[in-house]
């Protein structure tokens, strides 16, 4: 079939020397003689056509996947500087020496990109990865082919966009981004080359090349890849430190060069002699709010930056102007006194918590973690979705291992929607495990006393737990939850900056309950009158979804709900241990409580989602720095640390009960 095959649209051209559908000659080479030539299989399955890039360390060729009959791209591992192949060639020389070595490596994570990118097989705004393989003395990866342009290309042909045309495009990126960044995965080299525009506002994320992945045990050692205008200073340095900020600082550059036609200056550059130019001196037609949007982004010190890309879409989103780095240095310097004796306590509590689990059943109390035997105990934990999931469970079980690696701890993870009901059927049935969520039924039917577990621990610690009552616990939180009252933007010209619980009413049409259903639509719908919804932290997102994340976007205010002004709050995501597990197991299932309230597991759990607000004083202060942003900001005017918990049930019971009384 290859011969009757037209090797760049691989439509069928029969004896056809020349395409009738593509004008693609038959015989045609290879742009470069080291390239496989149009009509190589691969596997016995893929047939290779034109290339249709080159990079520093492989070769992109369009190809034709004879079992599904489909096109795909297919990328080649080949790292010019360390080998060559012959005109016709199928199998690459590999220079000897530390250069082989050098190959060996680098092949082992080209591999392993492979390997992690398979996570995002269903993601519409990211490259898809459907296969991946070794053959002719080097590896392949099999990836979905886009027929779509370039960002590149569209600049070159438009010059630049309009601003609504590129937020667009640029929060779609940044949606993007924020998955990548969920998985651990820093993409190193946004720009855009690697950006396919597929639709309107709709874009394609790919090359992750040059991607730091989380965990992997094999890294390049090479210069770091640069792309002038678009690599943050930080970047050009290969020690230094990395997070989802270099992305967003390349990120904010794509973003400049949409709106002014012209690539920021390279950043060592601007580190000598900032003279970077604000978009609007370019003579276009840009919103100060954006333009500040963009300038933040593209920060060259990395704290200055938002710290993610949902803060960044957040950030372009919102109506309100956001602090650009001078104005926020300015301010970091006036408070540099106070700053310093807070990191100085800051950096105390770390050690604390990074040496909770080896303290917390010190001599002080009745718990001693080197006492506790070998033992088997499952845990059960609600979780947003299969990728939450496998990261609390990995970050879990790794301070287990490290701290009591005799307990053999498997973590079963429920999606939130199925949680409570497997739970109650467990609790009837006898078989609940030995630490769980208690979400839905009563712990102290179910649950050991935790007095033996609180008089070990460093209560002051932790948010709201240092008067927490040391006898008849039998659950503890792991977070704090606090009452939000959602306002449309474009329904309420000026939204109050407080609302008290007890002004609230759902008569007037106007105001909705976050769990009523058809709330969330009828805020969208511009003719309904509810443009208001009670719900609380967990809610935004849904929010998001149909207000930020619609075409054309609607904007809406977070405002926090107070009851005798104070912050309606409660605690949330209790877990107890089974008072039908063993003695050593009641143990060793309060040791495990111990590292849900640890420093990894509070931020695993509630920096990356709107879920909760962590209880952990050292995760909690860089929440307030990379949570509390746009519709959070208000969280910063209430000391959580002193919180009233209100008792019985959650914000929204607490809200429900208030405005409709008594769940009727």
């Amino acid at each position: 079939m290859e011969n009757q095959l037209c090797f760049q649209c691989f439509k069928m051209k029969g004896e056809y020397e020349v395409c009738p559908h593509c004008g693609y000659g038959e015989g045609a080479k290879a742009r470069q003689a080291y390239q496989l030539a149009p009509g190589t299989v691969l596997r016995g399955r893929y047939i290779i056509g034109v290339g249709i890039g080159i990079g520093g360390f492989g070769i992109t060729y369009k190809a034709f996947d004879t079992v599904l009959s489909v096109i795909v791209a297919v990328k080649e591992f080949y790292p010019a500087r360390l080998v060559n192949r012959g005109e016709g060639e199928l199998r690459v020389g590999i220079f000897s020496g530390d250069k082989e070595k050098e190959f060996k490596r680098q092949l082992a994570r080209f591999l392993e990109e492979a390997k992690n990118m398979a996570i995002f097989s269903k993601e519409k705004d990211i490259i898809n990865v459907f296969d991946y393989f070794e053959e002719n003395q080097t590896a392949y990866i099999i990836m979905e082919y886009v027929d779509a342009p370039l960002l590149k290309s569209k600049l070159k042909e438009k010059g630049k966009f309009e601003q609504e045309e590129a937020a667009g495009y640029m929060r779609a990126l940044l949606d993007a981004l924020s998955k990548v960044h969920y998985h651990g995965i820093i993409h190193k080299d946004v720009s855009p080359d690697n950006l396919f525009l597929t639709g309107k506002d709709t874009v394609k994320l790919f090359d992750f090349g040059a991607a730091k992945f989380q965990g992997t045990q094999t890294e390049r050692t090479e210069d770091a890849v640069v792309k002038a205008g678009y690599t943050p200073p930080e970047q050009y340095r290969s020690k230094n430190t990395q997070g989802a900020f270099m992305d967003v600082y390349a990120a904010g550059a794509v973003f400049y060069e949409m709106l002014t036609g012209e690539k920021p200056m390279e950043a060592p550059d601007r580190s000598i002699s900032d003279e970077l130019k604000q978009p609007h001196e370019y003579g276009i037609r840009v919103d100060e709010r954006l333009e500040r949007v963009i300038l933040k982004a593209l920060a060259l010190k990395p704290e200055l930056r938002f710290q993610t890309a949902e803060q960044f879409k957040d950030a372009i989103a919102s109506q309100k102007k956001v602090e650009l780095p001078e104005e926020l240095l300015k301010r970091m310097r006036l408070r540099k006194r106070v700053l310093s004796a807070g990191i100085g306590a800051s950096l105390f509590l770390v050690g604390g918590v990074l040496l909770l689990s080896q303290t917390v059943f010190s001599g002080r109390g009745k718990l001693d973690v080197a006492k506790l035997q070998e033992d088997c105990l499952e845990v059960w934990m609600p979780v947003l979705d299969q990728a939450e999931g496998e990261r609390l469970t990995k970050t879990l079980l790794t301070g287990v291992e490290k701290e009591c690696p005799k307990l053999d701890v498997s973590v079963r993870a429920i999606e939130k929607e199925e949680y409570e009901r497997t739970l109650k059927e467990a609790a009837e049935a006898g078989t609940l495990p030995e630490v769980f969520c208690t979400k839905g039924i009563d712990a102290s039917e179910h649950c050991a006393e935790l007095s033996k577990l609180l008089r070990t621990m460093d209560l002051s610690s932790y948010l709201v737990l240092e008067d927490w009552k040391k006898e008849g616990v039998y659950e503890i939180p792991t977070a704090l939850q606090a009452g939000i009252l959602y306002v449309s933007q474009e329904k309420v010209k000026e939204a109050p900056e407080f609302v008290e619980l007890t002004e609230l009413s759902v008569e007037d049409g106007a105001t909705g309950l976050a769990w009523e259903e058809g709330v969330y639509q009828r805020f969208l719908d511009a003719g309904d009158s509810l443009a208001r919804i009670a719900g609380d932290l967990s809610c935004m997102d849904a929010v998001k979804a149909v207000t930020v994340d619609q075409m054309p976007p609607t904007d809406f205010t977070a405002v926090p709900i107070l009851e005798g002004g104070e912050l309606v709050v409660a605690a949330e995501h209790c877990y107890g241990v089974n008072k039908d597990a063993t003695e050593n197991q009641q143990e060793a299932g309060m040791f495990l409580l111990s590292l849900l309230l640890s420093d990894g597991m509070q931020s695993a759990s509630y920096m990356g989602n709107e879920e909760g607000i962590p209880l952990n004083h050292v995760v909690y202060e860089e929440y307030k720095e990379n949570k509390m942003t746009t519709y959070l900001a208000f969280l910063k005017e209430y000391d959580l640390k002193g919180a009233a918990l209100f008792q019985g049930g959650g914000v929204q019971d607490h809200i429900k009960d208030e405005i409709v009384g008594d769940g009727t």
